[in-house]
């Protein structure tokens, strides 16, 4: 045996394989089809790095994974989609039709409709600031958490990947058209669309710059307005800091919530009922994610009053 065997062992015991064999796999897979990009490699070193270098850098892989495994998630649920999702199968205008029974902004208007034909420079900005950074405050949130509250950072992360791999799940069972979709191209599915920032586009035009055009060229699919996962996220958040937040910092997470539900809607990436389907996502993940860290990692139990700093 190596050193370098005996010290991973050293490090992980019999699942040693595990930490950096999953993302290099998958690497390997990419490789193998044709769709390697930067990220695949820096993520797959990045993870072996941290997995492997030390106990020290072992326990903070430990502690992150679940992002990563969200990254790894999100890239490869682009594969099964190709095989299991069909036009026949996507929610278009039915899903319109629901959301004007529901919560109609006027007679044959849905509040995305009423958001598009008042869109104004000034509220294009103020929305797009939470689209532009939603993925990178849930790391920064993360990072915050990893030093004033460590049993909590674990509790949002451990949700934030129960979150989003369910929303890959659905997106496979319940495959639905965002409202912009519907506006460019009627009620017809077709499977070979391309990806729209929608509302952003215009953020782009005003500063002449491509940012949002090129984030959302790298959509896995069209076709996963529901479950809204830019609505879980605040809502994630929220949950998992009811107890430790304070007067000063609830409000953020209401805040956060309600500005990015509005954005959702003006920018016409989703229907309510994606928003609410969202929430629902973040309610039963922060419940799973207790439950099993209460059961596998019971020395570091969900933060409870008063034992940390509030956020």
């Amino acid at each position: 045996m190596t050193s370098a065997l005996r010290h991973m062992r050293s490090l992980w015991g019999r699942w040693w394989m595990l930490p950096g064999g999953i993302p290099l796999a998958y690497l390997a897979f990419v490789v193998a089809k044709g769709d390697t990009r930067v990220e695949h490699v820096v993520m797959a070193g990045i993870a072996c790095g941290f997995a492997y270098a030390s106990p020290r850098s072992k326990r903070f892989f430990a502690d992150v994974w679940p992002y990563l495994a969200v990254g790894i998630g999100y890239d490869a649920v682009r594969y099964p989609r190709k095989l299991l999702v069909g036009a026949d199968r996507v929610m278009g205008c039915g899903l319109r039709n629901a959301e004007l029974a529901l919560f109609p902004a006027g007679p044959g208007q849905t509040w995305q409709d009423f958001a598009q034909a008042h869109a104004h420079p000034v509220l294009d900005l103020i929305f797009a600031v939470p689209y532009a950074i939603f993925a990178y405050l849930a790391l920064i949130y993360a990072a915050y958490l990893y030093f004033v509250d460590r049993p909590r950072m674990r509790h949002y992360l451990w949700a934030f990947a129960i979150g989003n791999y369910i929303s890959f799940a659905m997106w496979l069972v319940v495959p639905t058209a965002p409202p912009w979709y519907l506006r460019a191209h009627g009620c017809t599915i077709d499977m070979a669309s391309l990806p729209s920032p929608a509302g952003l586009a215009r953020v782009d035009a005003l500063f002449g710059i491509s940012y949002f055009h090129d984030f959302y060229s790298r959509a896995s699919s069209v076709f996963g307005a529901m479950p809204s996962m830019h609505c879980a996220y605040p809502v994630l958040g929220l949950l998992t800091a009811w107890k430790a937040a304070t007067w000063k910092t609830r409000p953020i997470h209401l805040l956060y919530t309600a500005v990015m539900f509005m954005a959702a809607v003006y920018l016409d990436h989703h229907w309510i009922l994606d928003a609410i389907a969202g929430w629902l996502v973040a309610l039963v993940s922060v419940v799973l994610a207790k439950r099993l860290l209460a059961r596998f990692d019971p020395g570091s139990p969900p933060s409870e009053p008063g034992t940390a700093q509030g956020g």
